[in-house]
């Protein structure tokens, strides 16, 4: 009769079994052993050895049926995380030489879905993953239509392809199982307008249900994308890597991707002109007559979408004349933006993604999306109507002035007249609900960010104009506080200008110690640096204004210049310079304190007047400035009012 424990430690039969070679006197004792126990935390070790040791080649069909059963109850118990270590005797059972299909089938059956995946892995014997490709086809006989209900119930497919590495048996059958694309029939008493709201929602799952995929198998990209060339899942497994996933794509795939998507933009563009033709006068037959040649060399679905502007008398032309712009629009929203903003690319927290295309193919990509927004720009026109009034209707436009190697003066016309427009729709009357408001802020940022690209005069390097600073003659100190030291560099060398400088300057007193920039580099710029130094010293409440820090922190950059003067020390706001630190933290800069012994003396009246002067930290007074009021504590004269502002 079989007992549930043994008389010896089962321990010590695993440490027996793992040495015991096939046909021994000890495997057999071990054997009758195992048999006998109905149950063991170290039962399934136990089994586990016998079969890879002593019974990996020949092995009775009771030992194969309890490693199978306790394998199974133990994965029950496991959340699915862990089923990964409770599946591996059950794997150990059913690849075994010596187990039957009925054995395996059964077993199948009786597994999860998730630990279907598990034991169909690429480092399972083929045997077993056909048999799991097998049992997956027998639970879905027919794909269902995509629905969202289907993300949160999913599919055997759909959870069998959660596991990643999968053999090529099983993950092929998975593929084929996934749920089709939305189902387009007409369902009964169902509105249009219903229709393609339920149309909609199910493709937005479909798109995710892809998504899931593509980033658990990221080795499989180039065969998903060819082996559902000429489906409906094609485009939406290559929407979701070049605008879901761009990152973890392989560079020559995602180029691939993205120059066909490119492609694409000639039906729009020819939909562009052909509506403009029929706006400026023409009629739809003219209009057919006059594009013949290109309408012939489109698909029959894209003469189709261009036959659709046609109709009703060529009325909708007027919506047709924005399908390059609409195209553009859209592609700089969705499926180009991480490609045209690769820092984007990030989690909710923590660094950006690593891609694993190089920056300098990024950037390639990122001016053949430029080159054909500028023929998308040309085919823009104001329009009343429509006008310019939300984020993405300027989002492409920014993109393309980041990449454009080159910003021609037809393209800055152009431009310039959009934001004219998109002035226009700043101004209407908006919801004031969040997404609304959302909206807006990133509009009015747009509208300022392409405003300083065209409106600085000489060419700049897509490289800078991320931080474009517009004309110069409007670019403010803290606007220039904001860039790195490149883009600063660049800026100033295009525009040689001491006024330019001085605001340069003047931008340190509002960064303080960011972007590694470098003062007396500026400075150097200058033509009269000693003289602008002191002059924008002696000016700061009307040049710079601001808080007691910008104040500290344009004396601490004047102060650490090797031949600063006198004189410009003592044009420094009076409690800001007896502030100033010197080289140690916690002491006082010596020059300042050189000139207020040297001035005040032995003369303990000037040194009282001094205690009693009206400087202080913040208000007017905090810019009453240093030798002014050294010269009235000596003197006893009157103390003196502080500098005009602004």
């Amino acid at each position: 009769m079989a007992t549930t424990s043994s008389r010896l430690p089962v321990d010590f039969l695993v440490a027996v079994a793992a040495g015991a070679d096939a046909g021994s006197a000890a495997a057999r004792m071990v054997a009758g052993q195992a048999r006998a126990l109905a149950d063991d935390r170290q039962y399934t070790r136990l089994l586990e050895a016998l079969l890879t040791k002593p019974f990996r080649g020949e092995a009775p069909d009771w030992l194969l049926e309890a490693a199978v059963t306790n394998g199974l109850r133990k994965a029950e118990s496991e959340p699915d995380y862990m089923v990964g270590t409770a599946i591996e005797l059950v794997a150990l059972a059913l690849a075994h030489p010596a187990c039957g299909d009925a054995l395996r089938d059964s077993a199948l059956r009786q597994c999860t879905a998730n630990q279907l995946g598990s034991l169909g892995t690429a480092r399972r014997p083929p045997v077993l993953c056909r048999a799991v490709a097998a049992e997956l086809r027998r639970r879905v006989p027919e794909r269902p239509f995509i629905t969202p209900a289907l993300l949160k119930e999913p599919t055997p497919a759909q959870l069998v392809l959660r596991t990643e590495r999968l053999h090529d048996d099983v993950f092929d059958i998975a593929i084929s199982l996934l749920p089709d694309a939305p189902d387009e029939s007409d369902h009964d008493n169902e509105s249009s307008e219903a229709r393609w709201k339920r149309f909609k929602q199910a493709f937005a799952a479909w798109g995710t249900m892809w998504l899931a995929v593509l980033e658990r198998h990221p080795d499989r990209h180039s065969q998903l994308v060819v082996g559902t060339e000429g489906t409906d899942a094609h485009p939406v497994i290559t929407d979701q890597l070049l605008g879901s996933v761009p990152w973890m794509v392989e560079p020559g795939l995602l180029k691939r991707i993205a120059l066909q998507d490119l492609d694409r933009f000639a039906q729009a563009r020819l939909a562009a002109r052909v509506c403009r033709a029929v706006q400026d006068g023409s009629s739809p037959e003219e209009a057919r007559e006059r594009f013949a040649a290109e309408l012939a060399s489109l698909s029959a679905e894209d003469r189709e979408h261009i036959e659709h502007y046609l109709e009703d008398s060529g009325r909708r032309a007027r919506w047709g004349v924005r399908a390059a712009v609409f195209w553009a629009s859209h592609a700089a929203e969705e499926p180009w933006r991480l490609v045209l903003n690769p820092a984007e690319a990030k989690p909710s927290y923590g660094d950006p993604y690593t891609w694993l295309t190089p920056a300098d193919e990024l950037a390639e990509l990122g001016r053949r999306f430029a080159d054909v927004a500028v023929q998308a720009l040309h085919t823009w026109q104001p329009n009343d109507s429509l006008g310019v009034s939300r984020a993405a209707d300027l989002r492409w436009v920014h993109a393309m002035l980041l990449h454009l190697p080159e910003v021609t003066p037809a393209v800055k016309k152009t431009v310039q007249s959009m934001i004219h427009e998109a002035r226009r729709g700043q101004a209407r009357p908006r919801s004031y609900d969040y997404t609304a408001q959302e909206d807006h802020r990133q509009f009015t940022e747009l509208i300022t960010a392409i405003s300083r690209i065209v409106a600085d005069p000489l060419p700049q390097t897509p490289a800078t104009r991320r931080a474009a600073l517009g004309d110069p003659a409007q670019v403010t100190p803290r606007a220039l506080s904001a860039v790195t030291a490149d883009v600063l560099d660049e800026y100033l060398d295009r525009h040689a200008d001491d006024e330019l400088v001085e605001k340069a300057l003047l931008s340190f007193a509002h960064s303080g110690y960011g972007h590694n920039r470098s003062f007396p580099d500026v400075l150097a710029r200058h033509t009269n640096p000693q003289q602008a130094v002191h002059i924008l010293t002696h000016e700061l409440r009307s040049r710079l204004g601001g808080n007691p820090a910008n104040r500290e922190a344009w004396a601490r950059h004047v102060l650490a210049l090797p031949d600063c003067r006198n004189e410009t020390v003592l044009a420094m706001p009076a409690w800001t310079a007896l502030k100033a630190r010197g080289n140690h933290h916690d002491s006082i800069h010596p020059t300042v304190v050189a000139l207020v012994v040297g001035t005040l003396g032995n003369d303990d009246n000037a040194w009282q007047r001094l205690a009693d002067s009206p400087i202080s930290p913040s208000g007017p007074n905090a810019w009453l400035r240093l030798g002014d009021i050294l010269t009235a504590a000596a003197e006893g004269s009157a103390w003196p009012k502080p500098p005009t502002s602004r």
